[in-house]
């Protein structure tokens, strides 16, 4: 989905009426597994808080969720921040990986994914981020407010303020919540937009293959696993620039970057530029991020080789990025809002181009399926929007 303001999903309305509690669910004291390790992305999270809640009743009530918040330990609870920061400090961990290591401890915890979203807004909260805590009969939800924009997520303004649904899930059915609790934290969710974390535990191995122009080419080498799983987990972060700046990981990057540098250093501009496009169009096949991952999202170049596929933004992506490394070219992304699809403009010298940007010639190129050659386009560039990246 192309176009965030069409297709963000703007669902739980908050009614800001007084509501009666009816009953006090029971505090049945029930301690939360013991555990003395949690898997993150393939790394090892070492626990040593033990943690007593009491146990979450339907019909969720608001009095009932007021008395576990109020019930909390809050020794407890910043002792379990400590050692989570020195974890996030340890993997370089930005405000949105930390929320998925949230995600990750509360989940361990408890296997009531209502209990884990309202300690998950406690950890949060004791981090000091704007959230807001809201619920009906049989669901809560925590929302946090995000200094960089996500698409296809719900979302609620309350305060004219926007808060983002921090399960990131794109099949909430639409209902009305009533308002738990907001924070009054200060601090907004940021993303890096230059670099990932550090995840770096697990590995998995690609293999492609290709002919252009008569010749075989086979590329082979390690891609970081652990982070292809922690892309799988984000949102769809809006496109921009971090697509570009995320970095395929060390390996990765000195053995397929390398490879292609070799593979193109005799060819002329041109095709230098054709053998990438070529190369993207027939070793990703095109496939929907439905059919992918289940749900829309844009995939980052590690990703989307992990990946083996992807749609029109996940190879233009990819595209894009092998064009800036390999070639030390800059490029634009054009995103055709009716058409619902992105392809590249690649800078360009020389007579064969298809527009001028800042007075910059670029030549069109069409990442998605295979035949198109650089300057051959399906749709016009003139009803497409420029994103510079």
């Amino acid at each position: 989905m192309l176009n965030k303001e069409r297709n963000k999903i703007i669902t739980h309305v908050f009614l800001m009426l007084g509501i009666v509690a009816i009953l006090f669910g029971p505090l049945h004291a029930e301690p939360a597994v013991n555990t003395t390790k949690i898997e993150v992305y393939g790394h090892f999270f070492s626990c040593k808080t033990k943690l007593f809640y009491p146990q979450l009743t339907y019909p969720i009530t608001r009095l009932q969720v007021n008395g576990i918040l109020q019930q909390t330990d809050k020794l407890k609870l910043g002792q379990l921040k400590q050692e989570m920061d020195a974890f996030a400090s340890s993997y370089q961990l930005d405000d949105l990986a930390f929320v998925l290591f949230t995600q990750k401890v509360a989940a361990h915890f408890w296997s009531d994914p209502n209990m884990a979203k309202i300690f998950q807004y406690q950890l949060l909260k004791e981090k000091g981020y704007q959230l807001l805590l809201g619920y009906t009969s049989e669901q809560v939800t925590v929302y946090g407010h995000f200094l960089y924009d996500l698409a296809n997520v719900a979302e609620v303004n309350y305060c004219n303020v926007l808060y983002s649904d921090l399960s990131f899930n794109q099949n909430l059915a639409l209902c009305e919540e009533q308002l738990i609790e907001c924070s009054e934290g200060s601090k907004t969710i940021e993303v890096n937009q230059h670099k990932a974390p550090l995840f770096n535990a697990l590995q998995t191995r690609y293999h492609f293959e290709t002919e252009f122009k008569g010749k075989s080419y086979s590329f082979q080498g390690e891609l970081n696993q652990s982070l292809i799983n922690y892309y799988r987990d984000l949102p769809s972060i809006s496109f921009g620039e971090i697509y570009l700046n995320y970095h395929l990981s060390d390996l990765a990057y000195k053995q397929l970057i390398g490879d292609l540098k070799k593979a193109v250093k005799n060819m002329p501009t041109r095709q230098q530029l054709d053998f990438l496009l070529h190369f993207t169009q027939v070793v990703i096949p095109y496939q929907t991020d439905q059919a992918l991952v289940g749900r829309e999202k844009f995939a980052f170049a590690e990703e989307v080789l992990g990946n083996k596929a992807g749609d029109c933004e996940d190879k233009s992506i990819l595209f894009a990025y092998l064009v800036k490394e390999v070639l030390q070219l800059p490029s634009l992304a054009l995103v055709y809002i009716h058409q619902n699809h992105l392809n590249v403009a690649v800078a360009v010298s020389g007579t064969q181009y298809n527009f001028i940007y800042n007075n910059q010639k670029y030549i069109v190129c069409e990442p998605s399926g295979p035949g198109l050659q650089a300057g051959e386009n399906v749709y016009d560039w003139k009803n497409a929007n420029i994103v510079a990246w």
